[in-house]
């Protein structure tokens, strides 16, 4: 048996009991797409970092179903839209304090913002 087999299984198992752990909510975005968001905990995925002023990176190209962790997010929000004001319909529009994770389902184009800081602006393009 391979030496990494019994870590891959290990990995699979605890993917899996995160998955079926709930305290997931979803809602649908402005266009149609939809996106998971849960407060706090750590996963797979990608990570943007709200230090300073700024998310970084600011720019992010992920393929559908790629969980996000924005972290630092001690003074500021994580929400769909631009200028610090917030989309018609967010997929995401949560409060900081604790890293927050956002599943991206659906293709398409995400802007996201601090709505304390109007100046901190991403763009998250999500490819089917």
């Amino acid at each position: 048996m391979h030496r990494s087999r019994p870590l891959a299984i290990l990995i699979l198992v605890l993917l899996l009991a995160a998955c079926s752990s709930g305290g997931a909510s979803s809602a649908p975005a402005a266009d149609g797409g939809g996106a998971a968001t849960d407060d706090g905990g750590s996963g797979g995925g990608e990570t943007v970092s709200l230090a300073g002023f700024a998310f970084s990176p600011s720019d992010l190209t992920i393929p559908a179903g790629t969980t996000v962790t924005f972290t630092d997010t001690a003074n500021h929000t994580v929400t769909e839209g631009t200028d610090g004001e917030a989309a018609e319909d967010p997929i995401v529009d949560e409060d900081g304090g604790s890293d927050i994770e956002v599943t991206f389902d659906e293709p398409g184009t995400y802007n996201i913002t601090c709505k304390i800081h109007p100046d901190m602006n991403m763009t998250i393009t999500v490819e089917g």
